[in-house]
């Protein structure tokens, strides 16, 4: 996925029709949860769970994640499948690439204000870059059946971590909004000026990273069993069948190790895994097995441009927000108009705006997406 423009150059044969129609649903999604109109007024699934259960918001970073691994076994089929042997070239690409998100995720975090001093490090897009350029050098250079001893080996570490190990202020096994092994850590590496301070613990943290690569390592086995193979039903049903397995055993867990999205737990991976391998299944079934395009074509502007769709809209929500009407910032000052206007309620004000918003992000990308220019990051 690097940081190009792609003409009208054909398909790459890799592709799967199925890939673009599931992120494009998952860029839409984000943008619909990251931008409500008044975050005071948001219906209760768009906003992310306090601390353990999942909300369906939940899910949509986690998603993005394993279809990151998803295009991945895609782009670096001819590698892991033996046909070519990757070069020094070859990782200097996804290193650049990897750099790119992380910084395009910095300088997110650091705008408006630009102050070094409460410069937020960790982001979305540096946990993207990192973790798709860690799974990238575990897909060419360890053989499948060890990844899968890899992927275990973080989980059940980062498990023991959370179970076992206390820090000053955090005993052994506590895992509580405040007092977690994850947020002592990122406090001990950032600092808590650099650190998000919407929740007390910082939902991209460095200790919860390997875990969050995990979920990239799932798209990426998943992608693997489709890529370059005819499209079959059969396929299709064992994605959903080993995601609802994942997914059970992750919820029979969860009484041990409890599933929260803000630390990356052991449990969150694999249910949310499983439930991406789910969604996939069907959408590969729907769309690569029974061919049904036609009526999605609009879902693909967005996956087509996924990562520019992102950006995009987090630099239009940044701008915004900084524009004052009446003493409140525009998103909030639209919503109370479109309520009163339309005599509907707050929420439900919030969440139109959320959605036009989205749409006119899906315009701006509509012109790149006519001319078949695709900026991959």
């Amino acid at each position: 996925m690097p940081v190009s423009v792609a003409g009208a150059h054909g398909v790459p044969r890799t592709r799967l029709a199925s890939l673009d129609v599931f992120r494009g649903f998952n860029i839409a999604a984000m943008i619909v949860v990251n931008s409500p109109g008044d975050w005071s007024n948001t219906y209760g699934p768009l906003l992310h769970a306090t601390w353990e259960r999942i909300t369906p918001t939940d899910l949509v970073f986690p998603f993005f994640m394993f279809i990151v691994g998803v295009a991945l076994a895609a782009a670096l089929r001819p590698y892991w499948s033996g046909e070519r042997r990757p070069d020094a070239a070859v990782y200097l690409r996804l290193a650049r690439r990897a750099a790119i998100l992380i910084l395009l995720g910095l300088i997110i975090n650091g705008l408006p204000a630009l102050d070094l001093a409460t410069w937020r490090i960790p982001g979305v897009l540096q946990r993207i870059g990192v973790c798709f350029f860690l799974a990238a050098v575990v897909l060419l250079t360890v053989p499948l059946r060890r990844q899968w001893v890899i992927g275990a080996a973080i989980l059940a570490g980062y498990a023991a971590i959370l179970l076992f190990v206390g820090a000053p202020g955090v005993a052994p096994g506590q895992i509580e909004p405040t007092a977690n092994i994850s947020r002592w850590f990122d406090l001990q590496v950032f600092s808590a000026a650099h650190v998000y301070t919407v929740w007390p613990t910082e939902p991209e943290g460095l200790l919860s990273t390997p875990a969050a690569l995990v979920s990239v390592l799932l798209g990426c086995w998943t992608g693997m069993t489709v890529i370059d193979r005819t499209p079959d039903r059969r396929l299709g049903a064992r994605i959903v069948g080993w995601g609802a397995l994942t997914a059970a055993v992750a919820w029979g867990m969860s009484p041990v190790l409890p599933m929260v999205k803000m630390i990356w737990s052991p449990t969150f991976v694999l249910f949310t895994g499983g439930w991406a391998m789910i969604a996939f299944g069907l959408c590969y079934l729907l769309i690569d097995v029974r061919h049904v395009t036609d009526p999605l074509w609009p879902v693909q502007v967005f996956g087509r441009n996924a990562i520019l769709a992102y950006v995009l809209s987090e630099f239009a929500l940044i701008a915004l927000s900084t524009v004052m009407v009446g003493g409140v910032s525009f998103p909030v000052s639209m919503t109370a108009r479109m309520a009163g206007a339309a005599g509907i309620s707050l929420k439900l004000a919030s969440l139109v705006y959320a959605c036009l918003f989205t749409f006119a992000i899906w315009l701006l990308l509509l012109v790149p997406y006519r001319r078949r220019w695709f900026v991959r990051v």
